[in-house]
Parts: C-alpha cells; sequence; structure tokens
C-alpha cells in the first residue's frame, strides 16, 4: 500500500501571501517498491526505460542488469563488474584479485586440473569474504603455484 500527502501552494509577493491564486496537489507515494524495482529507478529513471530490464545489458560488460543488481554493481559502467581481475605467481603462491559489491559475500573457490590443461567442473570454496567494504578484494592462496601440474582453475561466486 502507499501513502497519501497533501500538499498545499501559496504564492507570495510584496505585499505578503494570495491563497487565491495558490495551487494544490496530491502526491502519491508507493512504499514498498521491490528491492530491484528502486534500484531500476535509482539507475535508469524509472522500471520503464527499456535499458532498465533485468535481461539488458546497457553497458556492454557481458553481465545483465539482474546480475548487476544482485552483485551489487553498476549498470551503466562497463568497468562495474563481477569478475575476476587478476591471477598472478608470487613466489610459489597465486594471489588472486576479484571486483566485487559493496556489503556482499563472495566466495573464492578452486578446481584442480588435468594433464592436458582441462579442468573438471568440482570447484570447492577455499575463501568466503562477508560484508565486503570495497570494490575490489583478493585472496592469496598459499602453495598453489609450488608445482606446475596440475594447474589450479578460479572462480568467484556470489554468496546469497
Amino acid at each position: 500500500s502507499g501513502s497519501t500527502v497533501s500538499l498545499a501552494f501559496y504564492t507570495a509577493y510584496w505585499g505578503g501571501s494570495n491563497p487565491d491564486v495558490a495551487g494544490r496537489a496530491t502526491l502519491l507515494t508507493t512504499a514498498g517498491l521491490p528491492a530491484f524495482q528502486s534500484w531500476q529507478i535509482d539507475h535508469f529513471g524509472s522500471t520503464g526505460n527499456p535499458a532498465a530490464a533485468a535481461n539488458a545489458d546497457p553497458d556492454g560488460d557481458s553481465q545483465n542488469n539482474m546480475a548487476e543488481f544482485l552483485a551489487g554493481f553498476n549498470p551503466t559502467s562497463s568497468a562495474s563488474t563481477f569478475r575476476i581481475a587478476s591471477i598472478a605467481q608470487l613466489a610459489t603462491n597465486i594471489l588472486v584479485t576479484w571486483q566485487t559489491g559493496p556489503g556482499k559475500t563472495n566466495a573464492l573457490e578452486r578446481s584442480t586440473g588435468n594433464a592436458s590443461g582441462g579442468y573438471s567442473n568440482n570447484f570447492a570454496a577455499i575463501f568466503t569474504v562477508t560484508n565486503t567494504v570495497g570494490t575490489v578484494t583478493n585472496y592469496l592462496d598459499v602453495g598453489a603455484a609450488a608445482t606446475n601440474l596440475p594447474a589450479f582453475y578460479y572462480r568467484v561466486r556470489l554468496v546469497p
């Protein structure tokens, strides 16, 4: 349900107010919009804008609006997206850095590769970060680069 607010407008002039030429208006507001609709209005001005559609990708970053909403990203900036930003070897360790939405929980997952360079879809969480503060975080996978094979494959998952 919504709420109604009645507004009275009065004009003012040098000699005082003049209610005879004033206007009246009623402002209707809708309480309790779903979070996605509020997000659409914040980023696109309305829920009816075609660029605001759940399956639209107005910034061309390969993540649709629903994915950007869930992950906490700006749907109008292709630099703002949920993804691994870099994987770097530091001595015998692997540093994985990824972009994250503020206040979100992410799980960094890893799967082992095989001798031919493939991998199974058998990922396991090795690090979970909760209630993120910034937009970038990382994890040092200690000892992950100690041997060449099998290689490790990484992915980041949004945790509900």
